[in-house]
């Protein structure tokens, strides 16, 4: 990169959502540039699960190929308020794919990074963001950067995409804070161990609803060979209200599986990372710039998981764009409909993502959503597309949640 450099599209973050939007851009024959302050290969705190809606942006984008060899999860395994269990086939929904791979996160933002290089992106990885401002010599906005040698360069973008994450520097120029409000905060911590008790019957996944954790979860997904990602999560704010603490909390998750004879050795690699939820989404749009994923706070609310809202959103941006960059009214117009599209095609999956969590709130609901959950595969299948896609609660799943309660 020279000094000054102008380019199309200046992509900020380089995890599922960057890079995704750095390769559509590049295939569409755009300058662009996807910007990272670390270099690639990188860990990333994740549990690792990439859900039927990465899936299928993954397929349709020819990006698939990281999932070669790898076989689909075949069953899910869920433990209830009271430690009931349950084991039950990965639901089938009409029409939808429900595809679930497990593949470290280290080697699935690599692969995409990769393939936004070979599109034709140009790698400015290893670079951290200082800022940016407006370009009175044109049509474009300015960014600072500095790079590992500590040597500052500005680059000139017609387009800044911020999808540097759940502590955004692009989020606090464009809206005035860098993250959303704590009270729509997560916290995940995940940390790694031997097992061989999901892999020898086919891949199997666990979710643990315990009073402990709810209104969040405890998992367990394998990576393969041997090895599994464990990992427990909390709304900030019930973490404190508890005060606990997330190691304690995910010793205590692996210690009573170990007690129920699953097999769990010695967790390593722990981290923790904040997760914002979808709930405190700021505004997407702005004059020449965007906001995707974590630093748009798409972070499904109940499940922790927003690499499917990342990846969509920045398949939906590129799409969006006019053909000239350089026509900043048409330029407003593509991603003022981008935004509306977005917030419109997934109210309805939002709602219900926030009346979930409120039930899961409280001890006697989140009993009988769990044991609808395990007891009626329609539900599970209704709960799953929620979770991990971008499906809704239907009058009829709700509808069997309640025959659970009348039941009980």
């Amino acid at each position: 990169m020279n000094a000054e450099t102008d380019v199309d599209v200046a992509v900020v973050g380089a995890g599922p959502g960057g890079a995704v939007a750095a390769y559509a851009a590049a295939r569409r024959g755009l300058r662009v540039a996807l910007i990272d302050r670390e270099s690639f290969p990188r860990d990333k705190t994740c549990g690792d699960g990439i859900g039927p809606g990465a899936v299928r942006v993954l397929r349709d984008l020819h990006l698939d190929s990281v999932l070669a060899g790898r076989r689909r999860i075949e069953s899910v395994t869920v433990f209830g308020p009271a430690g009931e269990r349950s084991e039950n086939p990965v639901p089938v929904l009409a029409g939808k794919s429900t595809d679930v791979f497990v593949v470290p996160r280290v080697e699935f933002d690599e692969h995409l990074f990769r393939a936004a290089i070979a599109a034709g992106a140009e790698d400015v990885s290893g670079t951290r963001y200082l800022g940016m401002s407006g370009d009175a010599g044109g049509p474009a906005r300015v960014l600072e950067l500095r790079d590992a040698a500590g040597t500052h360069r500005r680059l000139r973008a017609r387009l800044v995409i911020g999808a540097d994450g759940a502590y955004s520097a692009v989020r606090k120029d464009l809206v005035g804070q860098d993250r959303t409000s704590r009270k729509f905060v997560g916290v995940a911590m995940r940390a790694y161990a031997a097992s061989r008790d999901f892999e020898a019957d086919g891949p199997s996944m666990l979710f643990e609803f315990s009073p402990q954790l709810l209104p969040s979860y405890g998992w367990i997904f394998p990576i393969g060979g041997g090895t599994v990602n464990i990992g427990v999560g909390l709304p900030i704010a019930q973490l404190r209200e508890r005060g606990v603490d997330l190691r304690m909390l995910l010793g205590e998750f692996a210690d009573r599986l170990r007690e129920r004879g699953v097999e769990v050795g010695e967790l390593r690699r722990e981290r923790a990372h904040q997760l914002p939820g979808v709930i405190g989404m700021p505004r997407l749009a702005f004059e020449r710039a965007a906001l995707i994923g974590d630093a748009a706070s798409m972070i499904n609310p109940v499940s922790g998981e927003g690499i499917a809202y990342a990846m969509t959103a920045a398949r939906r941006l590129v799409e969006a764009l006019p053909a000239d960059l350089a026509d900043g009214a048409a330029l407003d117009r593509a991603l003022t409909r981008f935004e509306q599209g977005f917030r419109a095609d997934r109210r309805l999956h939002f709602l219900s993502c926030r009346f979930t969590m409120a039930l899961l709130r409280h001890g006697a609901p989140a009993a009988v959503v769990v044991r609808a959950i395990q007891n009626d595969p329609r539900v599970l299948g209704g709960v799953f597309d929620m979770l991990f896609g971008d499906g809704r609660l239907h009058a009829g799943t709700a509808l069997r949640i309640a025959r659970h309660a009348v039941a009980a």
